[in-house]
């Protein structure tokens, strides 16, 4: 942005022939004179570059104090540009033009960007949005805000705030999901604790409740464990909790192709451009389609932005082809098996979470070109699940007389 605003108030690089360098700069500072890029040369001379009022200050002082002359080095800016093209009466029409077409985009909507958002897609955001006249190439002036946020936290129930802010031709949506209340606990709704899957059971730590089974027990999934009947007096009913562990046995598979097809980059590429008006794309080539018989495409899309931030309907593609070659690749046994077990492994520890394993066995098989790994472990597991009891299996557990 500075850079900007020095082209269009204009600059002048200048050198002061003097005897003494630091008087000049002296006079400077007295006069009020901002100048940058101070050096010094071979000669002695002080090169500075100075404002249009800065430059005018310099000649004036040369003149009343006679401690320096003034050489011009080099002119910059706007000011200089229009000067040298005054009489070039088409070029400066075509300048105002550009100047009031691009003044012009900055009243429409050409960049939506959506932030804070984890859960909710940006696309289901920007549907919405759309909806209520908020989408590429809308005017920004005609947009009533207030009642497009309203609107939006009525058609995404997941949000508890949206605003829109406009900045130029780009409109920034920034949006916070409501927090998801957490289950409450209430002891008065009769829970029990079940089996979510098989195993044997190694230890019981029922905190509320009566345990139903002991170490040592097998079990199968949806077995009650933890019971929500205390048998004390005429028995009672409650919220049953603790922790069941038991020893559980997991076996998962996986396959990969004896043979597959490796690519190796061929070094050559070609690359075309094209530009986006609006909506509409000009390529700047003639032939279309795959340039090599097998290649990787890659497509770089910049849009054309001010200082400042206003984004301009006007976008740069670029689109790159780098050509390769595929070979035949077979993959040993060896091969297969060290990346399969990685990744069963993996995937194992995802599944058992807190848990851990105990022992772990892999078997390798292969047929009809396919290597497959099979992993069977052997895990401890927190398998006990708390879930509120139905009608039917309340009035069944409820002592007689309530």
């Amino acid at each position: 942005m500075t850079g900007l605003l020095t082209f269009l108030k204009g600059s002048v690089r200048v050198e002061l022939n003097c005897r003494y360098a630091e008087r000049a700069i002296n006079l400077c500072a007295r006069n009020h004179v901002d100048f940058t890029d101070l050096r010094r040369t071979p000669e002695g001379a002080v090169r500075m570059t100075v404002g249009i009022g800065g430059y005018a200050a310099l000649r004036r002082i040369s003149r009343e104090t006679g401690a320096f002359t003034v050489k011009t080095v080099r002119r910059e800016g706007a000011p200089f540009l229009l000067w040298r093209v005054r009489r070039r009466y088409a070029l400066l029409a075509g300048l105002a033009l550009c100047a009031a077409a691009i003044a012009a985009s900055t009243l429409f909507v050409w960049q939506i960007d959506v932030a804070g958002n984890e859960t909710v897609p940006s696309s289901r955001i920007l549907a919405a949005l759309r909806e209520e006249g908020v989408d590429i190439g809308a005017g920004t002036l005609g947009i009533p805000r207030r009642q497009v946020e309203n609107r939006m936290l009525l058609k995404i129930p997941e949000l508890s705030f949206i605003s829109l802010n406009t900045h130029g031709s780009r409109i920034e949506v920034l949006v916070r999901e409501k927090i998801q209340k957490p289950e409450l606990y209430d002891p008065d709704v009769p829970t029990s604790v079940f089996a979510e899957k098989a195993g044997i059971v190694t230890d019981v730590l029922a905190l509320q409740g009566v345990a139903k089974v002991k170490p040592g027990d097998a079990v199968t999934a949806g077995d009650e464990l933890i019971s929500a009947f205390v048998p004390l007096g005429k028995g009672r009913l409650t919220h049953a909790a603790g922790s069941v562990t038991a020893r559980t046995w997991v076996e998962l598979s996986a396959s990969t192709p004896v043979n597959f097809r490796k690519k190796t980059a061929t070094g050559e590429k070609k690359t075309r451009r094209a530009i986006i008006l609006g909506g509409k794309r000009i390529n700047f080539y003639f032939t279309g389609g795959n340039p090599y018989a097998e290649c990787d495409k890659i497509t770089v899309y910049k849009k054309l932005t001010l200082p400042g931030g206003d984004v301009l309907p006007v976008t740069f593609v670029r689109e790159t082809w780098e050509e390769y070659e595929s070979q035949e690749y077979a993959v040993t046994v060896q091969e297969a098996e060290r990346i399969l077990s990685s990744r069963l492994l993996w995937e194992l520890e995802e599944r058992i979470g807190s848990g851990s394993v105990v022992s772990t066995q892999f078997e390798t098989a292969e047929e009809s070109g396919v290597i497959t790994v099979t992993l069977r472990a052997e895990c401890l597991e927190e398998i006990g699940v708390e879930r509120p009891l139905t009608g039917e299996e309340t009035a069944a557990l409820r002592p007689e007389g309530e």
